[in-house]
This record gives C-alpha cells, sequence and structure tokens, in this order.
C-alpha cells in the first residue's frame, strides 16, 4: 500500500514506524520547525526527525488549505491513502479527497466522546477509568467521519499525559496496519459516529493549570495528571508563581483542618471536601526545582500561609 503520511508529535512516531515496515511510505508531511527550549531555538518535529533518519521526502507546509504547490506535489506521489495522527492542523476536502482511499485519521479516545484537540487530558481531568483509540475516516467536520476501528483501554490512577499518550500510540500502531488492510480491501464496513452523543474538548492554556483549591483533592490530582508535563499546574503564594511539580491526593484528613489553600504541616495544602492534597516537589518563581522537605526548610512560613 502506498501512503502519505501525516503526523508532528511523539506519539504519531509508532504508527509511522509501522506503516514503514509493512507498507510504502512515500512521504511525511509535518508542521514547520518551530522555536522551543529557553532559548527558542527553531527545533524539528520528532516526525520530521524520525522522516529524516528513514530518509522520507518530507513537506513542511505553513498552511495545507489553499495550498495548491502541496496539493499537486502529493497528487504526484500517487499514494493510495493518507493516514493522519496528531499533525496539528486541518485538512481541506481538496487535500483528504486526493487518495483512492481517501484520508484516514487516529485519534485518541472513543469517538464521538472527546472529540477536537485534548483528548487525553479531558480523559485525564475528568477521572475517567477507561479511553481509548479509534481510526476513522476524515471529513471536513472535526473528528466526525465514520470509524472503521475502536479499541478501549484502562486508565491507571497514576497515569498521566505523558504515560496515556504513550499506550495509546503503542496501541494505535498495533491496530493500523489490519485496520487499513481491512478497509481497503472492503472487509470492513465504515461505521457513522453517534453526533448525539459527541463531546468536544478546547485547546488547552497556561492559564488552565492554575489550582482552584475549593476543588477536592482528587480532582486537583487529575488536572497534575492531564497537564503533566505542560502546562503544569501552579498556585500563587506570597505574589509569586508556585508550580506544584509532584503531588498526591490525602484521603484520611481527621485531625487537620483549613480553609482550602491553607497550608498545613508537612506540605499539605486543605482543599475542598475537607480534603488535602501532599505536595511533593515544587519550584518558586525563579528559583530552582526542590523537594518539600527543602523548600520547608528553607521557607519556614510556608506552613499556615494561603495558597491563592
Amino acid at each position: 500500500m502506498k501512503i502519505i503520511f501525516f503526523g508532528t508529535s511523539n506519539v504519531a512516531l509508532p504508527v509511522l514506524e509501522v506503516l514503514d515496515k509493512h507498507h510504502e511510505v512515500l512521504a511525511v508531511v509535518t508542521q514547520p520547525d518551530a522555536p522551543a527550549g529557553r532559548k527558542r531555538q527553531f527545533t524539528e518535529s520528532p516526525v520530521s526527525v524520525l522522516a529524516k533518519e528513514m530518509g522520507k521526502k518530507t513537506f513542511k507546509p505553513e498552511k495545507v488549505k489553499n495550498n495548491e504547490l502541496l496539493r499537486m506535489e502529493l497528487e504526484n506521489l500517487k499514494a493510495e491513502i493518507f493516514v493522519v495522527v496528531a499533525y496539528g492542523q486541518i485538512l481541506p476536502r481538496d487535500i483528504i479527497n486526493l487518495p483512492a482511499f481517501k484520508t484516514v485519521n487516529v485519534h485518541f479516545s472513543p469517538l464521538p466522546k472527546y472529540r477536537g484537540p485534548s483528548p487525553i487530558q479531558s480523559a485525564l481531568l475528568n477521572g475517567d477509568q477507561q479511553t481509548g483509540t479509534t481510526i476513522f475516516i476524515l471529513d471536513e467536520l472535526v473528528d466526525h467521519g465514520p470509524m472503521i476501528a475502536q479499541e478501549i483501554i484502562n486508565i491507571e490512577p497514576d497515569d498521566n499525559f505523558i504515560t496515556l499518550s504513550e499506550k495509546l500510540a503503542r496501541r494505535s500502531a498495533n491496530l493500523i496496519v489490519p485496520v487499513l488492510e481491512g478497509y481497503v480491501s472492503g472487509k470492513t464496513t465504515p461505521l457513522p459516529q453517534d453526533d448525539a452523543a459527541a463531546t468536544r474538548t478546547k485547546i488547552i492554556t497556561k492559564n488552565d493549570g492554575r489550582v482552584q483549591w475549593q476543588k477536592t483533592a482528587g480532582e486537583i490530582y487529575n488536572q497534575f495528571r492531564a497537564f503533566y508535563p505542560w502546562p503544569g499546574i501552579w498556585t500563587i503564594w506570597n505574589g509569586k508563581k508556585l508550580k506544584i511539580l509532584d503531588c498526591r491526593p490525602v484521603k484520611k484528613t481527621a485531625g487537620l483542618a483549613g480553609n482550602p489553600g491553607s497550608v498545613l504541616e508537612g506540605g499539605l495544602v486543605a482543599c475542598g471536601n475537607g480534603q488535602a492534597l501532599q505536595i511533593n516537589s515544587l519550584q518558586l518563581e525563579g528559583k530552582a526545582e526542590t523537594d518539600i522537605g527543602s523548600f520547608l526548610n528553607g521557607y519556614q512560613n510556608f506552613p499556615g500561609s494561603l495558597l491563592e
């Protein structure tokens, strides 16, 4: 099978690798190099790096929509199907419908649940015990097209965005080859999604990481899991941003009392519903990362203060 692959982030790598092993990947389309890190140096996407190692022809268009040159170049390659995994741009109809078998997308949620840009974060944020991966045929609406395959996986209590992404990426890589072959051969019949059951997700911003201490410790921990490592969760202490780098909810808080946001002994913080969150490591604005014990030694006024 002749394939053109669209992808950008790390989660796309396992699918690209397995497609190249079993079929012919003619070219890769990925996002342009972008500034990254503190020095803001222009950096290739993970998919771009892998494509280079594979010796694949690579396109990095600033935009896909109304890009006639890109459309012509892709058409000239005469691929049978396009495969999209975490690419980062919405493909227009003229690109989607170029190959004979159109364009297939891998989405990390049990569609129609969690359509949109942040399905993994949303599952963790909501405390879901299961999520999944869905392979479907793209159309012009967001994560809307008919489904070819779907597989459900369990979310472990300590899973975070990184670990859950890796699980979903590996599971998708295991599925992609037989699913594509079943679809192209006509053995698999695509099924429409139930639009009435659809839920949508949003683009995550840095502000989403701010902790609201009125929430329960479990809800804040889910926020930590969902936003690890970016944007992370944070609060304000003495007018400065305080990043919480590791934490755990504490269920038994007998003898401990305080309004939500009150710092208790040992780095516990009072939360809603009489619960508490144990901070294990943190970073004060302008300072290095540190464990809670060292932080308490350096800031003895931390217990008894209020986080905002």
